[in-house]
């Protein structure tokens, strides 16, 4: 059997803890050396008790959207069983399996895993004057609320997380980075491109010099271009399997 493309790579989890061990155990199970180092932290932005007063109003509302895995973790503890439940929408994979193991399932997953193109699929869905409750984290964009509430909706937003810089791992991020130990950075969200940035400072194009940066989607990439961050690794399916797959792909060009 073919030696996996990233076996022996060492690649940087830059994921907060507990989402950073199942993307580490498919790192090694396609042959790379997962090192986790957290870039951010998640947490909660609004008391409990705030939560659950909007989940026993979900029947004042025509559709409930997610768009991160965080998202649905924070708010359905909340909803009360068998309290009516509206259609839901998410962004994403890892966001409806999330939903899954509250029991609920999306109404709604575009192929796509896009604020844009989740606003496009509900928009048509939407009469003027339904009601929608976006339950987000603080760095949500406001493209999703501001295209529904075009489309005639009534928007109510909840924010349940916040995502904080964490610089804990500074110290063993610029070491790796110093003894060239680090073959892949994987950036999951445009707060990780930021947090790389502050942690690294100015010292950052030395230290990135031949290190393969992957972003897992266009957002992201765009967040490392604007920071100077050239981005060599951007799956088509926004996904750690997609990511994954990319790499693989990347590293299978013999000299790499």
């Amino acid at each position: 059997m073919p030696e996996s493309p990233l076996a022996g790579k060492t690649v940087l989890v830059t994921r907060g803890q507990e989402q950073a061990a199942p993307f580490s155990a498919k790192l090694r199970a396609a042959g790379a050396v997962p090192v986790e180092i957290p870039f951010i932290a998640i947490r909660p932005a609004a008391a409990p008790e705030d939560i659950a007063v909007a989940a026993e109003r979900l029947d004042c509302y025509r559709w409930l959207i997610f768009t991160s895995a965080n998202a649905v973790r924070f708010f359905c503890p909340h909803i009360a069983s068998p309290a009516p439940v509206p259609d839901i929408a998410v962004v994403g994979r890892k966001t409806a399996a999330a939903l899954a193991e509250f029991g609920f399932s999306p109404a709604l997953m575009p192929d796509d895993f896009t604020a844009e193109q989740l606003a496009a699929a509900l928009a048509p869905r939407l009469r003027h004057g339904d009601r929608v409750l976006f339950v987000k984290g603080d760095l949500a964009r406001p493209t999703l609320p501001e295209a529904l509430r075009e489309a005639g909706a009534l928007v109510d937003e909840l924010t349940v997380y916040r995502t904080v810089p964490d610089a804990s791992g500074r110290e063993r991020l610029l070491a790796l980075l110093c003894e060239r130990k680090i073959d892949v950075i994987t950036l999951m969200s445009p707060s990780a491109v930021h947090s790389l940035v502050r942690l690294l400072g100015s010292n950052a194009p030395t230290l990135l010099e031949g290190v393969t940066i992957a972003c897992i989607g266009p957002v992201t990439k765009r967040a490392a271009v604007q920071e100077g961050i050239t981005v060599h690794i951007c799956p088509t399916d926004y996904t750690t399997d997609g990511m994954i797959k990319a790499m693989e792909q990347y590293f299978s060009v013999e000299g790499r």
